[in-house]
C-alpha cells in the first residue's frame, strides 16, 4: 500500500473539534477510486501487519473523511455495509464494523447541523437497509453488527424526540405492529432481531444510563413511548408467546424477545401490563422450563419484574388506604380474592415449587455434572430466585397484613393462603441447606421476615427445631478438603454427609472466586454475620412483650425445647470430642465445634439478657418469662451441662478450649441456683489464663506452642471480661479476693522473662488489656458504690498505674534521641541479645496501650465518681504526661529530624509507609487483618475458622516476616499511640489547658512547644495525620477555660491555633497542587506512594475541616465537662471520637475494649452527618449556629481591633473558602453551615472597624474579597458533577454576592470576568439591577422589603449566570485521568464516593 494515495485525498482541514457551529461545505465527490481508497485505509489501520506510518496515515485520512466530509462519509458507509464475502473481498466483517461506525459518528457529533432533507434521506436509507435482504442472518450474526445497528437507529431516535414527529420511533413501532407470524423458516427473523434491540437498547438507555442523557430528553421520550405503549405490549407479547412453540431454533430471538419484554416491565406504570398480568406469569413459567438455561435466565429476569411491580402497586394502595379511609371503603378497594389465588397459585403452586426444585436445586448428584451446570446463567438464576423468594415473602406477608384489617367471607381462599404460606416456608427451609451461599442467605432473609412479621411461627415447635438445625449446619460450611481421607470408619460415618455437602459448596464457590481464602474474605464472614443476626432475631422474638399468657407459655415452650436440643447437641460434642493431644483428630470436629459454639453463643446471650441482666423493661415481666422457661428440669440440665465443661479441657486444640471457656461465661447466670458453681468458674477462667502465662515465661518454649499459649489467654481473659462487665454485681462479692489475684496476673504480663510473638499490641487480642479493662471495671463499679473511702480507692487504681510507671522509669531514662534509638536497638547493631530487645519494644508498646485503656475508662467514668476523687485521679497521671509521655512524643517526632537524629540515613528506610499503614489508607486492612475479619461471637472474636489456619499453614509456614517491615510498624504504631494518649489526656484532666508550672508558666506553652512546633516541618504528611486525628482534634474539641485568668488562656490558645492553621492550610494547598499536577500512570492493582499520597492528603484535609469546626461551633465534648452524671450517659462522642460500647451490647462488639486499629476515618459517621447538614446549609430558615466561646472570645478581640485576633480571623474565613476548591466534597458538607453566618461577621467587623477612629485606614480590607469569591467560582467548577454540593455552592455564590455587592461590587464583577468564560452581562447587569431594587423602604416608620429574591430565583440566576463555567470541559478531561486512579484506590473505604477528585491543574 502506497502512503501517497491517503496523503494525496486528505484536505487540508484537520480541525479535530466536533462541535463545529457551521456545517462544512462538501468539496469531495463519491466515486469508485474514493471508496477503494476508503476500503484500503481501513483495511490498512485494522491489519496487524501494517506498518506504523502506513496506519497512521491511513487513520488520519479516515478521520479527515469523517470530520470534514459528513455526508460522504454516510455515503461510504452504507456502501460498506453493502459488501458481500469473496474470494476477492476478503475481511468483509471489518468493512461492515467501519461502515456501521461512520454511520454511529454522524449520527452521535452531526445531526444537528444537516438539514431536514438530508436527515430524512439517511432514516430512508437506514430503513431500507433493515427491510432488503441485505440484512441476512450472515450479515448480522456477528454480535457488534446486530448492535451496532441497533444503536445507530437508537441514536435518530434520541436527537428526533424534539421534532414535531419522532418518524424513526414512529416507523419502528409500525414495522412492530406488522410483523407476521413466526414460522421455522421465516426470513423477517434479522428484521424482528433488529427491531427488538433498538427497544431494548433505548430503554436501557432511559433507565440503567439515564444519567448519560439530558433530563428533558429522558422525559420527551417516555413521554412519546408511553402514548404507543399500548399499541407495543400486545405485539411483544404475541410475539413471545409465539416463539415459545418454535424456541429450540429461534432460541436468541426468543432470548432477546424476552428481555425487550423485560426492559419495557422495568419502567412502564402497572396499569399498562395489569390486563396481561396472570397471561405473563403463565408465558414466562413456561419459558422457564424449557431447556435452554439463557431463555430461563431471561424468563427469570421478567417474573422478578413483575412480582416487584405487583407488590409496589400494593403497598401504594394501602398506604393510599391508610391516609383516607374513603379509598378504603370504594368497591375498586375490595380483595380480589379469585385474582390473588391464581396469581399465589402461579408463583405457589406445588407445581411451580417443584418445577424450581427440580430445575436450580437439584440438577444433579454428581459433582462432576455439577461442575458443567454450574455456569454463569445458572448462578444468575440461582440469585435471581433468592431475590424472588425475598419478594414473594414480602407479598405473602402484605397479604395476611390486608386480611386481618378486611372481613373476609371466602373461607376456602382464606384456607389456600394458609396452604400456601406453609408450603412456601418448607420450601424456604428446603433452600436453606442448598450449596449456592447467596441462595442460602436470601431463604433466610425470607425467613426472618416471616418470623418478625408472623411470631404465630414461633409456637410451632417443629418448625423452631427445624431452623436451629439448619442454621448449625449453614454455620459450618467453611471446610473444602479435597478428599474424604478420614482415619477410622466411623468417623467416615459421621462426616461424610458433611463431606459431601461441602463439595457441593466448594464447585459453586471456585466458579465465582480464584481461591478459598478469596471467598472466604469476600463472603463467607458476611453470610456467617447474617446469619448471626438472624439468631438474635429469632431467639429475640421470643421474649417480645405480649399480654396473652397463653401466647407467652407457647413460645418459652418452644424456646425450652430449642435449648434442650442445643444442650444436648454440645453434651455429645464434648463426648466425641477427645481431652488429650490427638494427632488424629479429624478437622471436621474443630470446624463443627466452632459453629455450634457460634449458635449456642448467640442463642444463650439472649436468654442471659432478657432474663438475667437490668436491661429488661420490667422486672415482672422478667420474673414471669424466667418461672416459664427455667423450669426445675431445664435449671437442672443447665447445671449438668455447667459441671460437665467444668471437668472438660481440651488440651490438644486452642479454639476448642477457648469455646469451652466462653461457654462457661456465657452460662454464668446459671450460678444464681448454685453459687459453687460461680467461685468454679472464675477459677477455672483464671487459672486457666495464670497457667499459660507461666507456660510463656519459659526461655525454651517453641514458636507454636507460644502462639497457643496467647491465643488461650486471650480467650481467658475475654471470657473472665465477659463476665465483669455483664455479671458485675455478683461479681463484686469477690472484689477483696479477686483484685489482688488480678493485679498480680497483669503485673506478671511485664515480666521481662515473658516471651511474646509480636513486638505490637492490637487490642482486640491482647490479654494484658482484657485483664486489665475487667480489673477496672470492678474497680470503678466498686468506687462508684462506695463512695467515701478515697484513700483505699487511689491505692487500688496505683496498684494498676504502677507496673505502667515501672516500664516507662525502666524504657524511658535517657535524655536524646540517640539514646532512644540505641536502647531499642532501632538500627540493629546486634550488639543486644535480639531478645532482650524484642521484649523492651513489647514492654514499652503495652505500658502505652495500658495507659491509654487507663484514661480512657477514666474519662468515660469520671462523672460518677466524686469531684475529690477524680482529681486525685488526674493528678495521679499527670506526673506520666510530663515526664515521659512527653518525652517518647519528642523521640518519635526527632526519628524524621535529620538534625537532630544522627542516624537519620540508617533509619530513614524504617520511617516510611509500614504495611499496616498502607493496607489502612489503600482500604484493604478490614480483610487483610485477622482479628478484625474473625467471626463476632458475644464473648470474644472467635478465632480463625480452620480451614483458613490450614490454608496458612501450609503456604506461610516457613515464610518470617521481614525484620524491617516489622521495625516499619512498630514504629508507625508507636508513633500512634503516643498522640492518642497525649489527645486524651487533655480530654481526661481539662485542668492541663490552664495548669501553672513551677516557674508560673503555662504548661501549655512549653507542652505545643516540645510535641507539635519543634519538629513539625519535619514530620512526613502521614505521620502530620496521626497527629491531627489523634492529638490536634481532640485538643481543640475539649479546650475550655473556666478559671480566673480566663482571658490569658485564650489569648494563649488563640495564639496557637494563630501559627498552627496557616502552616496545615499552606500544607494541604501545596499537597493538593502537587497531586492535580502530577498524573502517574500504573496499571491495574499496582500500588504507588501517589496513590497514597492522595488518600493520605484527603484524611489530612478532612481532619483539618473538623478542626475549624471545633474551633468555631460548641461540640458535646466542650458541654460534657460541665453536665452533670445523668447527662454524661448519654450518646456522646468520646474521646478521639469514639463511641465504646455498653457491656449489654457484646453481640457485635469485643467487651468494651474499643478497637483503636481506627480504620483511619469514621466514614459512616461523616457520611451521615454530612447528609443531615446538606438539609440547612444556606436556607433563610436555618437554624441559629452554636458557637464555641473561644471563637466569640476571638470575635470580640477582633472587633476591638486585635492583631492577633484580626489574623486568625482571617486565616479561618480563607481557610473555608480556599478549602472548597479541594476535590474533596467533604470539606463543602462541613463548612457550608458556617460560610455565610462567618462572611456576616465579617462585615460586622469590617463595618466596626471602619467606622472606629483609632482603627487604620486598611483595616477594612483585611481580606481580599475577589480572592474569596473567586474560590467559590472554583468550588464550582471543581465538583460541577455532583448534583447535591453543585446546588448548595450556587445558593450559596448568591447570597455572598448580595452581601457584598454593596461595597466591593468591582471586586466582584473583575472576579467573574477572570474566572467564568463567555460571561453574559445581560444576565449579571438584570441581577444587578434586582438587587438595587430590593433596597430597604421605610414606610409609616417601620421597614420592609421588597421585591425579595426568592431561593429558587436565586439559583437559577446564578445557574445561568455561570452556565459557561458549568459546561466547561474540566469534569469531562478530569473524567479520564480519574478512572487511571480508580483502580489503585479503594474508593468504599476512603469515602472518594462523596469527592471529587480530579487530576488536572488548578
Amino acid at each position: 500500500m502506497m502512503i501517497e494515495q491517503f496523503l494525496s485525498t486528505t484536505t487540508n482541514n484537520n480541525s479535530d473539534d466536533r462541535t463545529t457551529i457551521k456545517m462544512p461545505e462538501e468539496t469531495m465527490n463519491f466515486s469508485n477510486e474514493l471508496f477503494e481508497r476508503v476500503i484500503m485505509a481501513v483495511r490498512c489501520s485494522l491489519t496487524p501487519t501494517s506498518s506504523n506510518i502506513e496506519r497512521l496515515c491511513a487513520l488520519k485520512f479516515l478521520d479527515d473523511l469523517k470530520e470534514n466530509h459528513p455526508l460522504m462519509s454516510l455515503t461510504v458507509g452504507f456502501e460498506l455495509l453493502k459488501q458481500q464475502q469473496t474470494t476477492t473481498n476478503a475481511n468483509v466483517p471489518l468493512l461492515h464494523h467501519y461502515g456501521l461506525h461512520l454511520i454511529e459518528s454522524i449520527v452521535k457529533y452531526k445531526w444537528t447541523l444537516l438539514k431536514s432533507d438530508e436527515k430524512s434521506l439517511i432514516r430512508e436509507q437506514y430503513f431500507l437497509l433493515i427491510k432488503s435482504s441485505l440484512l441476512s442472518q450472515t450479515f448480522i450474526d456477528p454480535v457488534y453488527i446486530r448492535n451496532g445497528l441497533a444503536r445507530c437507529l437508537v441514536e435518530m431516535i434520541k436527537r428526533d424526540c424534539f421534532e414535531k414527529t419522532n418518524v424513526a420511533l414512529d416507523e419502528l413501532i409500525n414495522m412492530t405492529q406488522n410483523l407476521g407470524q413466526i414460522q421455522n423458516s421465516d426470513r423477517n427473523f434479522s428484521q424482528i432481531e433488529l427491531i427488538l434491540l433498538v427497544f431494548r437498547f433505548l430503554n436501557e438507555e432511559l433507565t440503567i444510563y439515564a444519567q448519560t442523557i439530558q433530563v428533558h430528553r429522558r422525559r420527551q421520550l417516555f413521554s412519546q413511548l408511553q402514548k404507543r405503549l399500548n399499541e407495543l405490549l400486545p405485539c411483544l407479547i404475541r410475539l413471545a408467546n409465539e416463539l415459545l412453540c418454535v424456541e429450540q431454533h429461534f432460541e436468541r430471538l426468543a432470548q432477546t424477545c424476552l428481555l425487550t419484554l423485560n426492559s419495557f416491565l422495568v419502567w412502564a406504570d402497572y396499569q399498562h401490563f395489569e390486563q396481561y398480568e396472570l397471561f405473563l406469569c403463565e408465558l414466562f413459567l413456561k419459558y422457564f422450563q424449557v431447556q435452554s438455561v439463557k431463555l430461563r435466565h431471561a424468563s427469570f429476569e421478567c417474573l422478578l419484574i413483575l412480582v416487584n411491580k405487583r407488590l409496589a402497586r400494593r403497598q401504594l394502595q394501602q398506604q393510599q388506604q391508610q391516609r383516607n379511609k374513603r379509598i378504603a371503603l370504594l368497591p375498586s378497594a375490595a380483595l380480589n380474592c379469585q385474582q390473588e389465588k391464581i396469581f399465589l397459585d402461579f408463583f405457589l403452586g406445588d407445581k411451580t415449587l417443584e418445577m424450581f426444585f427440580r430445575l436450580l436445586l437439584t440438577p444433579t448428584d454428581s459433582i462432576e455434572q455439577l461442575k458443567l451446570i454450574v455456569t454463569n446463567d445458572h448462578l444468575n438464576c440461582l440469585k435471581m430466585l433468592g431475590q424472588l423468594l425475598v419478594k414473594l415473602a414480602n407479598y405473602l406477608l402484605q397479604l395476611f397484613q390486608q386480611l386481618a384489617t378486611k372481613s373476609i367471607d371466602d373461607d376456602q381462599f382464606l384456607t389456600f393462603v394458609n396452604e400456601r404460606a406453609r408450603s412456601f416456608i418448607q420450601f424456604l427451609l428446603l433452600l436453606n441447606q442448598h450449596p449456592f451461599h447467596l441462595l442460602s442467605l436470601n431463604s433466610y432473609q425470607a425467613l426472618n421476615a416471616f418470623i418478625i412479621r408472623q411470631p404465630s411461627l414461633l409456637s410451632n415447635e417443629q418448625f423452631c427445631l427445624k431452623i436451629v438445625e439448619n442454621l448449625q449446619q449453614s454455620l459450618n460450611r467453611v471446610q473444602f478438603s479435597t478428599s474424604n481421607e478420614n482415619e477410622n470408619e466411623q468417623e467416615k460415618e459421621v462426616y461424610r454427609k458433611q463431606f459431601d455437602h461441602n463439595q457441593q459448596c466448594f464447585v459453586y464457590v471456585m466458579f465465582e472466586y480464584d481461591s478459598e481464602e478469596q471467598f472466604f474474605w469476600k463472603f463467607f464472614s458476611q453470610y456467617r454475620t447474617e446469619l448471626q443476626k438472624l439468631i438474635k432475631s429469632f431467639i429475640g422474638m421470643f421474649f417480645a412483650e405480649t399480654t396473652n399468657v397463653v401466647i407467652a407459655q407457647t413460645n418459652m415452650f418452644c424456646l425450652k425445647s430449642i435449648l434442650q436440643y442445643l444442650l444436648a447437641v454440645l453434651e455429645s460434642l464434648v463426648q466425641r470430642t477427645p481431652t488429650k493431644n490427638d494427632s488424629q483428630i479429624s478437622t471436621y470436629l474443630i470446624i463443627e465445634w466452632e459453629a455450634f459454639y457460634l449458635l449456642i453463643d448467640h442463642v444463650l446471650f439472649i436468654v442471659r439478657k432478657e432474663l438475667f441482666s437490668s436491661s429488661t423493661s420490667t422486672i415482672k415481666t422478667r420474673e414471669n418469662l424466667e418461672q416459664l422457661l427455667m423450669t426445675s428440669t431445664m435449671t437442672e440440665q443447665f447445671l449438668r451441662t455447667v459441671r460437665f465443661l467444668l471437668q472438660f479441657s481440651p488440651d490438644f486444640n486452642e479454639h476448642i478450649h477457648g469455646h469451652v471457656l466462653n461457654l462457661l461465661a456465657v452460662m454464668f447466670f446459671i450460678s444464681q441456683h448454685d453459687s459453687s458453681l460461680a467461685i468454679q468458674i472464675i477459677q477455672r477462667l483464671l487459672s486457666t489464663f495464670q497457667l499459660y502465662q507461666q507456660q510463656s515465661m519459659n526461655a525454651d518454649i517453641s514458636s507454636s506452642n507460644l502462639n497457643q499459649c496467647e491465643i488461650l489467654q486471650t480467650q481467658a481473659s475475654n471470657a473472665f471480661l465477659y463476665l465483669c462487665k455483664n455479671f458485675t454485681e455478683k461479681m463484686i462479692e469477690f472484689f477483696p479476693q479477686l483484685f489482688p489475684f488480678l493485679c498480680q496476673l497483669y503485673k506478671d504480663d511485664f515480666q521481662l522473662t515473658k516471651s511474646s510473638t509480636t513486638i505490637t499490641i492490637d487490642e482486640s487480642s491482647c490479654a494484658t488489656l482484657k485483664l486489665l479493662d475487667a480489673t477496672q471495671t470492678l474497680l470503678y463499679h466498686r468506687m462508684i458504690r462506695i463512695n467515701s473511702d478515697e484513700q483505699s480507692h487511689l491505692e487500688a487504681f496505683y496498684e494498676l498505674v504502677k507496673p505502667i510507671y515501672d516500664v516507662l522509669l525502666t524504657s524511658l531514662n535517657i535524655e536524646t534521641v540517640s539514646e532512644f534509638i540505641e536502647y531499642f536497638d532501632l538500627i540493629s547493631t546486634g550488639t543486644i541479645p535480639m531478645n532482650l530487645i524484642r521484649i523492651r519494644r513489647r514492654n514499652l508498646m503495652l505500658a502505652l496501650h495500658c495507659l491509654c485503656l487507663l484514661i480512657r475508662t477514666s474519662k468515660q467514668q469520671q462523672f460518677q465518681l466524686n469531684i475529690i476523687l477524680r482529681s486525685k485521679i488526674a493528678i495521679c497521671l499527670r506526673p506520666i504526661l510530663f515526664d515521659y509521655i512527653v518525652k517518647v512524643t519528642r523521640f518519635c517526632n526527632q526519628l524524621y529530624d535529620e538534625q537532630i537524629n544522627p542516624f537519620y540515613n540508617l533509619l530513614k528506610t524504617f520511617l516510611t509507609y509500614s504495611e499496616t499503614e498502607k493496607q489502612l489508607y489503600l482500604g484493604t486492612y478490614e480483610s487483610n487483618n485477622m482479628a478484625k475479619t474473625s467471626i463476632t461471637s458475644t464473648t470474644i472474636p472467635s478465632s480463625l475458622p480452620v480451614s483458613y489456619v490450614r490454608f496458612h499453614q501450609s503456604t506461610n509456614s516457613n515464610v518470617m516476616i521481614v525484620d524491617d517491615q516489622r521495625l516499619r510498624d512498630y514504629l508507625h504504631r508507636l508513633f500512634d499511640i503516643c498522640y492518642q494518649i497525649n489527645g486524651m489526656f487533655f480530654a481526661h484532666d481539662p485542668d492541663l489547658y490552664h495548669l501553672k508550672l513551677n516557674d508560673e508558666t503555662y504548661f501549655l506553652s512549653s507542652f505545643l512547644q516540645k510535641i507539635l512546633f519543634e519538629n513539625l516541618q519535619t514530620l512526613p504528611s502521614f505521620r502530620l495525620r496521626i497527629v491531627l486525628r489523634h492529638f490536634c482534634r481532640t485538643f481543640v474539641e475539649h479546650f475550655c477555660s473556666t478559671t480566673n485568668d480566663k482571658d490569658l488562656i485564650n489569648d494563649l490558645f488563640l495564639s496557637f491555633l494563630d501559627s498552627f492553621l496557616p502552616y496545615i492550610q499552606q500544607r494541604l494547598t501545596t499537597m493538593w497542587s502537587n497531586l492535580l499536577t502530577n498524573t502517574v500512570e500504573y496499571q491495574q492493582g499496582e500500588c504507588s506512594d501517589e496513590v497514597i499520597e492522595e488518600c493520605v492528603c484527603v484524611l489530612l484535609t478532612r481532619d483539618f475541616a473538623d478542626i475549624i469546626r471545633y474551633f468555631v461551633s460548641k461540640t458535646n465534648a466542650m458541654t460534657s465537662s460541665i453536665q452533670t452524671n445523668s447527662s454524661s450517659k448519654k450518646k456522646s462522642k468520646m474521646i478521639n471520637g469514639h463511641h465504646h460500647h455498653h457491656s449489654e451490647s457484646m453481640c457485635e462488639e469485643t467487651n468494651g475494649i474499643s478497637i483503636e486499629n481506627d480504620p483511619l476515618d469514621e466514614w459512616d459517621e461523616q457520611t451521615n452527618s454530612t447528609t443531615s447538614q446538606n438539609k440547612f446549609l444556606i436556607n433563610g430558615t436555618q437554624e441559629k449556629f452554636d458557637y464555641s466561646d473561644l471563637f466569640m472570645y476571638m470575635m470580640k478581640m477582633a472587633r476591638q481591633n486585635s492583631p492577633v485576633a484580626l489574623r486568625l480571623f482571617t486565616y479561618v474565613i480563607k481557610a473555608l473558602f480556599e478549602c472548597l476548591t479541594f476535590p474533596d466534597a467533604y470539606c463543602i458538607n462541613r463548612f457550608l453551615p458556617m460560610i455565610l453566618p462567618l462572611t456576616k461577621f465579617s462585615m460586622d467587623i469590617i463595618e466596626k472597624l471602619t467606622d472606629s477612629p483609632s482603627s487604620s485606614s486598611s483595616s477594612s480590607t483585611f481580606i481580599d474579597m475577589k480572592f474569596l469569591f473567586q474560590c467559590l467560582l472554583k468550588a464550582v467548577e471543581r465538583h460541577n458533577e455532583n448534583e447535591g454540593v453543585n446546588t448548595n455552592m450556587i445558593s450559596l455564590i448568591g447570597h455572598i454576592y448580595e452581601l457584598w455587592h454593596e461595597k466591593y461590587q468591582m471586586q466582584l464583577d473583575l472576579a467573574l470576568q477572570q474566572t467564568v468564560p463567555q460571561l453574559n452581562f445581560d444576565i449579571l447587569n438584570s441581577y444587578k439591577a434586582r438587587l438595587a431594587s430590593t433596597s430597604y423602604q421605610t414606610t409609616n416608620d417601620h421597614q420592609r422589603r421588597t421585591q425579595i429574591i426568592t431561593e429558587r430565583e436565586r439559583r437559577d440566576t446564578i445557574k445561568n449566570l455561570l452556565n459557561s463555567l458549568l459546561l466547561s470541559p474540566m469534569s469531562t478531561l478530569t473524567t479520564a485521568t480519574t478512572t487511571k486512579k480508580k483502580d489503585g484506590l479503594n474508593t468504599s473505604n476512603v469515602g472518594l464516593h462523596q469527592s471529587t477528585t480530579i487530576t488536572t491543574t488548578l
